[in-house]
């Protein structure tokens, strides 16, 4: 499981793991954002990134920009969508 405790300005205040539970923090481009909740996904030197629960979209976020919730997800929930048949049948080849 990989950690940083690098944070804003390196200073290390801030330190998030794969699979932990967030929430956004309401600074940065996040204050006008409904609160949002999401699971870790890959934490790098200067980011982190998040698969938020209720959408399938995956962000890049800078590490004031997040707390902990202080949970941890076993599995990281996937979206995805069951698409009906087309109606008409691919053409043959003959």
């Amino acid at each position: 499981m990989a950690a940083y405790s690098f944070g804003p300005d390196e200073g290390g205040s801030q330190m998030f793991r794969v699979k932990e539970i967030v929430k956004t923090s309401g600074k940065g481009p996040t204050a006008d954002w409904p609160e949002q909740v999401g699971t870790v996904t890959m934490v790098t030197a200067g980011s982190v990134f998040v698969q938020w629960h209720n959408c399938a979209v995956e962000d890049e976020m800078n590490y004031d920009e997040l707390v902990s919730t202080g949970a941890f997800n076993d599995v990281v929930s996937v979206v995805f969508a069951v698409l009906a048949p087309p109606e008409e049948k691919p053409p043959t080849i003959q």
